[in-house]
């Protein structure tokens, strides 16, 4: 793992997912929850220094996954995307489903909202990920050159099968 790049990829996937929730929750759907909050006082919480260290822990969270998963996932910002879907189906799209099963309060159609920006946010966090890291596919060719490598090296390989 190159750290440098692992650190950019964590503060560029933090900075993007700290604005765009800023963006989403408080000026598209904003005043969407302030109703909901005057009608159930006490049910949400606003602790924006929390929601930003959430922020922090998730970014080098997929930050690290991706400096795993990258080059798997065929390498560049097309393998943070999708490692972003595959995040967001396990985070966000199942948290609003029991949001919704749960919380009697939440409107089907704020929670589909919710959900939808968060497969767009976690793409695009995804792509800062990859952007960023710059991890690359891996040639198929590759394990074949590095075998003729080591065949053009070494007496002690027999590399007439191959």
């Amino acid at each position: 793992m190159n750290t440098g790049r692992f650190i950019g990829a964590a503060a560029g996937v933090w900075i993007v997912r700290v604005a765009l929730n800023w963006a989403f929750y408080a000026k598209i759907v904003g005043r969407q929850y302030a109703n909901i909050s005057s009608a159930h006082p006490g049910m949400f919480r606003t602790v924006i220094p929390a929601y930003i260290v959430a922020d922090l822990i998730f970014a080098l969270a997929f930050a690290f996954l991706f400096v795993k998963v990258g080059t798997a996932l065929g390498g560049g910002v097309l393998a943070g995307i999708k490692l972003g879907l595959i995040v967001v189906v396990f985070s966000a799209v199942i948290g609003a489903l029991y949001d919704y099963y749960g919380v009697t309060y939440m409107p089907g159609t704020l929670e589909l909202t919710s959900v939808i920006f968060q497969v767009i946010a976690h793409a695009v966090e995804g792509a800062v990920a990859g952007f960023v890291y710059k991890t690359r596919m891996l040639d198929s060719a590759a394990p074949a050159r590095a075998l003729s490598r080591i065949c053009a090296w070494t007496e002690f390989v027999d590399c007439s099968k191959n």
